[in-house]
Parts: structure tokens; C-alpha cells; sequence
């Protein structure tokens, strides 16, 4: 994290700077047309349904990341049994969940909110880590963790809770993509003028400089 951290804040100087400046202003325009905020403005606004109309395709890529980066290694890594068959049978539910998502974009379903989803999402891990804790505890001569017991336990009860009784709204989700995007223009654009190459006559005056010392 740190030595992103320096990347961002000490960027090697391009000729391309102006790239990046132009890419954060883009990224700043962008972010404040999905605003929410411009849903009760006048028919002038073209962009104000522009953000919740895309809340179902966040929801969906936000699936596919979990899927890919944290599931299917889950699945490559298991060994044939009853883990790995409920491990692929959440993988499933979840694809399901992810093209509903894709569906309901063109109105042809309609699978709920983010929120019910990821109670859903959490309650599908719980019980796989509960079976786990199960399976495990039988086959092994090696204690499970308790504390990971717990937060298993822990995942099956908030599941529940947010799928029966959503704590918030998609507009939530929308407002955290918006404060992320502002967030990445920001990033940009100081990049940029961090990255801008020194002129020619600022660095004769820095040679005359260390010339005259």
C-alpha cells in the first residue's frame, strides 16, 4: 500500500501528463452527473436517471470480482467432497444473482436490492464455513478455530437480517461508486501535474544555480 502510495505521489515525468489531467477532469464530470441528487431536477437535466440506471450493473461487477478473485480459488484449491460441491453450488447461486442483475437492467426481473444481495452473498459463505467447521471437526484430528466458528455464525445471522430486512438502499451503493470516482480524478489529475517534465529554462536556471555555488 505504501509503495502505492509513493507511485501516486512521486509519478515519473511523461510527456504524456496532460493525459492524465484530461482523464481526472472526465473522471470529476462523470462522477457528479451520476449523483443522485439530480433525480428531482427538470426534464433539462438529460443525465439525472443516468446513476440509478446503472446500480444494477455495479451490483453485477461487483459479483463478478468476488466470483473470479475470491470463490473459484476456493474451488481450484479444494479437494473433491462436500465443501467443494457447496462451495460450487454458492458459486452458482451467485451467478445467478449476478445475470438477474444483468436481466433486471433491461426490466425483464426484478431480483431485489444490493442490500438483500449481499445478505444473500454473506449467508451462502456462512453456511459453507458452518458445513466446514462440521466436516472438519469429524475428518481432522486438529481443533477448528473457534473464533472462525463464530464469524461463520456471525455471516449466517447478518445474512438473514439484510435479506429479510434491507438496513439500506441501492443509492448507498451508488453514492460510494460516485465518492470513488471523484476519489480517482482527484488522483489523476494531481498525478498529472506531478508528472509534468521540468522546461528547458527551469533546469538552465538549476545548472547556473549549482554553477554559482
Amino acid at each position: 500500500m505504501k509503495k502505492i502510495w509513493y507511485n501516486l505521489t512521486h509519478p515519473q515525468p511523461t510527456k504524456w501528463f496532460w493525459a492524465y489531467i484530461v482523464l481526472g477532469i472526465l473522471a470529476i464530470i462523470l462522477g457528479i452527473m451520476l449523483m443522485p441528487v439530480w433525480n428531482s431536477c427538470g426534464d433539462w437535466a438529460v443525465w439525472k436517471s443516468w446513476g440509478m440506471s446503472i446500480v444494477n450493473m455495479i451490483i453485477c461487477a461487483c459479483i463478478v470480482l468476488y466470483l473470479c478473485l475470491f470463490l473459484l480459488k476456493k474451488i481450484m484449491s479444494r479437494s473433491n467432497g462436500v465443501i467443494k460441491v457447496l462451495t460450487i453450488i454458492e458459486f452458482v447461486i451467485l451467478s445467478l444473482v449476478a445475470l438477474g442483475c444483468v436481466l433486471q437492467q433491461f426490466q425483464v426481473i426484478n431480483i431485489g436490492g444490493a442490500c438483500a444481495i449481499l445478505g444473500l452473498a454473506l449467508w451462502c459463505r456462512g453456511v459453507v464455513e458452518v458445513f466446514r467447521a462440521y466436516y472438519h471437526q469429524h475428518g481432522n484430528n486438529d481443533r477448528y478455530p473457534v473464533w472462525w466458528l463464530v464469524i461463520a455464525i456471525v455471516l449466517v445471522s447478518a445474512g438473514v437480517y439484510l435479506f429479510v430486512k434491507p438496513l439500506f438502499q441501492d443509492v448507498v451503493i451508488l453514492w460510494i461508486f460516485v465518492a470513488l470516482i471523484l476519489l480517482t480524478g482527484i488522483i489523476l489529475i494531481v498525478s498529472g501535474i506531478l508528472s509534468k517534465p521540468h522546461s528547458n529554462k527551469t533546469k538552465s536556471k538549476k545548472e547556473k544555480k549549482t554553477k554559482q555555488e
